[in-house]
């Protein structure tokens, strides 16, 4: 009995169930708040969390899955199956499993072949990203956990992440000062509670949540909401 207590990854649970809340909490409150209100900034602030822990999950897929192929595929097939809630949503925009899909070859790119062709794959990705949830962000914070998690200094994600996170907001985006601000807090919690669970979930053993509800929540909650906003008009 202790032995199948053992076999589960709790650590990688907790972050898949804090990226599920923030991920609903961010595309409710876009639906459903007006932007002034306070509890809009709330949900869009824990909005954030999601993608710091999706990208440290995509180097940890990319460590431990035994074809790139298929898991690549795997994320191309429900990207294009969350296309469809996404665009009835937000619009005429690449959902952010599209944006996960190309960090994913990116850091394969750069796992296999070095710097100069991720750098090359990374610059040829840019034009499509201006149209991609997460944009270039996704990868570049990919490729900091990927180099991290190689040389063993996890740490500076606490400077490396939220840091890249502004320097990017700050070039691809005209936003209020303060939304800068509150975001890069955001995103400097997000990757304190990541590093935390880092060794845990990097372990062997998988958690109770499988991949495949993980990956499916996205596309399910968009509809679910979705369905729900016209009636609340």
């Amino acid at each position: 009995m202790n032995d199948d207590k053992q076999q589960y990854n709790t650590a990688r649970d907790i972050l898949k169930v804090i990226a599920i809340i923030a991920m609903t909490a961010d595309h409710a409150s876009t639906a459903f708040f007006a932007e002034e209100t306070v509890l809009y900034g709330i949900c869009q602030f824990l909005g954030n969390f999601t993608i710091v822990i999706m990208c440290f999950f995509i180097v940890q897929g990319l460590k431990h899955t035994r074809s790139v192929m298929n898991y690549s595929q795997r994320l191309l097939g429900w990207a294009m199956i969350s296309e469809v809630p996404f665009y009835l949503l937000f619009g005429l925009k690449l959902n952010v499993m599209f944006t996960l899909l190309a960090s994913l070859l990116i850091i394969f790119l750069l796992d296999r072949k070095g710097w100069a062709f991720a750098a090359t794959a990374l610059v040829l990705f840019f034009p499509l990203s201006l149209i991609c949830d997460w944009s270039i962000i996704a990868p570049i914070f990919t490729a900091i956990y990927y180099e991290l998690d190689k040389h063993d200094k996890e740490k500076l994600s606490l400077i490396l992440i939220p840091g890249s996170y502004f320097i990017l907001r700050t070039i691809l985006y005209e936003e209020p000062q303060m939304e800068f601000v509150t975001g890069t807090i955001a995103i400097f919690l997000a990757s304190l509670l990541v590093l935390l669970f880092m060794k845990q979930s990097a372990e062997s053993g998988k958690g109770r949540i499988p991949g495949l509800v993980f990956y499916a929540y996205y596309p399910v909650h968009l509809m679910v909401i979705w369905i729900y906003v016209p009636s609340t008009a």
